[in-house]
């Protein structure tokens, strides 16, 4: 994905570059998350929070309770809640208590569940190893390198109180509309 040519005339300051390697890397992984749900949808019926629910599970190394799997998730409780009761109605986890706290359940996955994330997870990994191809091994290191400098930025960046977002613009006449000079960001 690429910018308009007249970017750095349009919004004074911003770097076009850094704009088309965000957008394309926020691209490039919405497609491969796209292309892992269809198939998850495809051969299971399952929906991109299920799967994720059922290798969470799969992979937890001691019991792990409904509010540990919206927090690795990164889903409300409530949202949790909901996958696991349609994932319980399917029959592939259930609950069960908590082995030492009576108040607590615990997840658990149903041979059918382990079947299903025996199948998903291969078939994750050779779709991520086939779309990958593309690069040299070389290529996947470097990439992997720079994606991790980009997250520890983010996360950096994350920690730190949100600023307002505002700045200048100057419309191009190719959007047929009024220039406003300067924006000083969303109004108090």
């Amino acid at each position: 994905m690429h910018v308009e040519p007249d970017f750095t005339e349009e919004f004074p300051g911003s770097d076009p570059l850094s704009v088309e390697c965000y957008l394309n890397i926020v691209r490039a992984g919405d497609r491969l998350l796209a292309e892992i749900n269809r198939r998850a949808r495809a051969s299971f019926d399952l929906s991109a929070s299920a799967a994720a629910v059922l290798a969470i599970v799969d992979g937890a190394t001691e019991p792990i309770t409904p509010s540990l799997i919206a927090e690795r998730a990164v889903v409300s409780s409530a949202s949790a809640t909901s996958v696991l009761d349609t994932l319980e109605k399917r029959e592939l986890l259930v609950r069960r208590p908590h082995p030492d706290d009576r108040r607590k359940l615990v997840i658990d996955l149903t041979d059918a569940g382990r079947e299903i994330i025996d199948q998903f997870l291969p078939g994750v990994h050779t779709l991520e190893t086939r779309m990958m191809s593309v690069l040299t091994p070389a290529e996947r290191a470097q990439l992997t390198r720079l994606l991790a400098k980009v997250q520890a930025s983010a996360a950096i960046i994350a920690g730190e109180a949100p600023e307002p977002l505002g700045g200048i613009r100057n419309v191009p006449a190719r959007l047929g509309r009024k220039s406003i000079k300067k924006s000083a960001g969303p109004k108090k």
